[in-house]
């Protein structure tokens, strides 16, 4: 995925996604949800703003909790750990709630250490540790549901060639 240039990373959106964040999802090379979506017409709609879109479970994002057919087939088709490539630098997104409420950074780090970065969601609250390898990054939560950043967020990963910059941003 060598023209990958901007991914948006949202998290958490419990059936809603902030109005003012589906501009910044249009103009996305790439999109990743960390989970706890909650809705498949979130899941289709992003398909409709980028070519491509990572999407994991949440603790949430369970089948049973829908009755049409298709919604339970495309809940339950949700991994739980996604990993993929972007200029040889592996990315690995997860929910994190196997980690537990709010999970330590150690974990995440000792389970995938050959990652380049490593998303979570689960806390709703944003975070970008750069502080060791892998990054560890949590974009917040992007609906309308405990929006402990005090409103909803999300983050922008922008690469050019080697060089990776991440962005976060909350809309107040």
């Amino acid at each position: 995925m060598h023209d990958i240039r901007k991914i948006t990373v949202i998290s958490d959106t419990h059936g809603v996604i902030d109005d003012q964040i589906i501009p910044v999802l249009n103009d996305s090379d790439m999109i990743v949800h960390a989970g706890d979506i909650m809705s498949t017409s979130i899941i289709k709609k992003l398909k409709t703003y980028s070519r491509r879109v990572v999407a994991v479970a949440g603790n949430n994002d369970l089948p049973e909790r829908y009755s049409d057919e298709e919604d339970k087939k495309i809940i339950s088709e949700l991994k739980k750990v996604e990993q993929f490539s972007i200029n040889n630098e592996l990315v690995t997104v997860e929910h994190g709630d196997r980690f537990g409420h709010h999970p330590p950074h150690a974990d995440l780090r000792a389970a995938y250490p050959d990652s380049k970065l490593i998303i979570y969601g689960h806390t709703h609250n944003q975070v970008c540790d750069k502080s060791k390898s892998p990054w560890v990054v949590n974009p917040g939560a992007a609906g309308h549901t405990r929006n402990n950043d005090g409103g909803p967020c999300y983050m922008q990963i922008l690469i050019d060639n080697d060089k990776w910059e991440i962005k976060s941003h909350c809309i107040k």
